[in-house]
C-alpha cells in the first residue's frame, strides 16, 4: 500500500524544510513526497534530491485568489503521484513520524475513502493544544445551521487518489473562488461517498497570521459572509438539491444588504 505526501508551498521558506524533513522521517516503508511550489523565490529543494522518494515541481501562480492557487498546485501535483492514497500537507504544517503507519492500518482494515484526523495546533505561543471539539456532529446544530463537516485543515486530510481525481472532474472546484480544497473535498465526499474522522495527534497544524483562512474569521467582515454563501451554494450544488435552513436565510439576507 503506497502513500503520496503531496505538499503545496507558497512563500513558506520559514517552515517548508521542517515539513519536508518530518515527512521524510516516516516510520513506513512505502511512500513518496511530492512538493509543488509557487513561491516568489524557489525553495532550496536540491538538498533533498538525494532521497529517491522525493520530487519537486515549480509552478507560477495562476489565479487571483490563494485558495484557487492552492487547488491548482494540488491538481497538478496529483498527476505526479503514484500512491494509492494521498496525504495532503500545507507547507507550514508537519506530520508525526507515525502518521502514515497509523493511516495504513485503518485504511487497510476499513476500506476508507477519506479520513480527516484531528490535529495538534501549535504556533502563536500555543503549546500542544488538544484537538477542537467536533460540535458540528450535533444533530440539532446540523439541522438549524450548517450540514457540512467541521474542517480541521488541509493537512489533516488523506484521501484515495481515484476519489481526489473524481473530485477535480465533478465538483468544478475552481468555480468556488473563496473555498479552499479542505471544505470542498470534505463536502464532496460527505455528500457523494462517505468520510471518517479517525486518529488524533498525527498532524501538527501551525497557527499564524498568514494562515489561508485567517482573513475569513471575522464575522463582522464582508468577506466572511461572502464565503459563507459560497459554502451554502457549493453544498447545494454537490447535493443536487436545495438545503434551506436558518443559517442559509441569515447568510442570504446579510449578503443582500452588504
Amino acid at each position: 500500500m503506497k502513500f503520496s505526501i503531496l505538499i503545496n508551498c507558497h512563500n513558506q521558506h520559514k517552515y517548508i524544510y521542517e515539513s519536508i524533513s518530518y515527512s521524510l522521517n516516516q516510520k513506513y516503508p512505502n511512500f513518496e513526497i511530492i512538493v509543488v511550489d509557487s513561491s516568489n523565490i524557489k525553495i532550496n529543494y536540491k538538498k533533498f534530491l538525494k532521497y529517491k522518494n522525493f520530487k519537486y515541481f515549480y509552478l507560477k501562480e495562476k489565479y487571483k485568489y490563494p485558495e484557487m492557487n492552492q487547488m491548482f498546485k494540488i491538481k497538478i501535483g496529483l498527476k505526479k503521484t503514484s500512491g494509492k492514497y494521498i496525504c495532503l500537507l500545507d507547507g507550514d504544517d508537519k506530520f508525526s513520524k507515525e502518521k502514515i503507519k497509523k493511516l495504513a492500518k485503518i485504511f487497510r482494515k476499513d476500506n476508507i475513502i477519506l479520513n480527516q484526523d484531528k490535529p495538534i495546533l501549535f504556533g502563536n505561543n500555543k503549546k500542544n493544544i488538544q484537538t477542537v471539539k467536533n460540535y458540528k456532529k450535533n444533530f440539532i446544530f446540523k439541522k438549524i445551521f450548517v450540514s457540512w463537516p467541521q474542517v480541521f485543515g488541509t493537512s489533516s486530510i488523506t484521501v484515495k487518489k481515484n476519489i481526489l481525481d473524481q473530485f477535480f472532474k465533478v465538483a468544478k472546484p475552481f468555480k468556488w473562488k473563496y473555498l479552499a480544497i479542505d471544505i470542498q473535498l470534505l463536502i464532496f465526499c460527505d455528500k457523494k461517498y462517505y468520510l471518517t474522522e479517525k486518529l488524533e495527534k498525527i498532524t501538527f497544524k501551525r497557527e499564524h497570521n498568514n494562515n489561508l483562512g485567517s482573513k475569513y474569521m471575522n464575522i463582522f467582515s464582508k468577506i466572511f459572509w461572502m464565503r459563507r454563501i459560497c459554502q451554502h451554494n457549493y453544498s447545494n450544488y454537490i447535493s443536487e438539491k436545495k438545503n434551506y435552513n436558518l443559517d442559509y436565510f441569515l447568510t442570504y439576507l446579510v449578503n443582500k444588504f452588504l
